[in-house]
């Protein structure tokens, strides 16, 4: 592993026995093998702690931390303070990962020298699989010239989670930046457009670095399902959402530019459910 940039990975995870396992397998099987693995338990009432011990008494490359129930957001955060490599991946818990994902994300950053690396990523629902890239994109640009990008798909997987993303840890830490509570949703994307205010160079890969298990108890699904049963809660999270990336404009002095798109990304998102 000399040479290789480490890599922090964070796994949040509440009540998650029956997928943690095959998650973890995932993660300790990836081809780069410089990784440190971050296991925070958010208060789990079920084996989740017990099988994270027992995966870390087989790999010492897996850290587990626990704390009372907190939500995704303060398990991440927790995470984070653990972290020491040069990138950050945040993955869920009900999910997994193709042996190379890692590594390709690794290698485009370290070619490109990027601050951000997107990947594509499946969607498996059962025996099914949809496959998802950007618009088959394969290239480095700008953080400039990704916004128009951005105003045009930010209700994407692409832009709304971090599961398919790689992050540079000394940005976030001279950012200062952590995960928002008491969002119902949504915590992943204010984090994303905020980590643009400092970010500079984005690199894009059209290969599917990420599986997402959907299901109705997945984290994914368990967010949207909230968004119906507390819809006072939904619309003030989605203005939050709207004011992130506003505020991402303005400090990167493109505000004016594309004020009227995202006046219309609040509109298309209001009319979400």
């Amino acid at each position: 592993m000399e040479g290789q940039p480490l890599v922090s990975i964070v796994i949040p995870a509440y009540n998650a026995e029956k997928t943690l396992k095959r998650m973890l397998d995932s993660v300790i099987g990836q081809t780069w093998r410089n990784i440190q693995i971050i296991l925070v338990d958010d208060g789990s009432r079920d084996n989740t702690l017990q099988i994270a011990r027992e995966a870390a008494e087989r790999d010492d490359r897996i850290q587990v931390h626990t704390q009372e129930n907190g939500g995704v957001s303060q398990a991440r955060n927790t995470g984070m303070r653990f972290c020491t490599g040069k990138y950050i991946r945040f993955l869920d818990a009900d999910d997994t990962l193709p042996p190379e994902s890692t590594e390709i994300l690794v290698n485009k950053a370290e070619k490109e020298a990027a601050d951000l690396v997107i990947g594509g990523y499946k969607e498996c629902l059962g025996t099914r699989e949809f496959r998802f890239n950007l618009e088959n994109r394969d290239d480095t640009m700008s953080v400039t010239d990704m916004l128009p990008m951005l105003c045009r798909k930010a209700n994407t997987y692409f832009y709304g989670v971090l599961w398919n993303k790689l992050f540079r840890r000394d940005i976030i830490e001279d950012m200062g930046l952590a995960f928002q509570d008491g969002l119902t949703y949504g915590e992943d994307f204010v984090f994303h457009v905020t980590y643009l205010k400092k970010a500079e160079r984005v690199s894009f890969v059209k290969e599917y670095l990420y599986d997402y298990h959907r299901s109705m108890g997945s984290m994914t699904f368990r967010q949207a399902f909230s968004c119906v049963t507390h819809p006072l809660r939904n619309i003030n999270t989605k203005i939050r959402l709207y004011h992130s990336m506003r505020d991402m404009y303005i400090f990167r002095n493109e505000y004016g530019k594309y004020k009227k798109k995202l006046w219309l990304y609040l509109f298309k998102v209001g009319l979400d459910k």
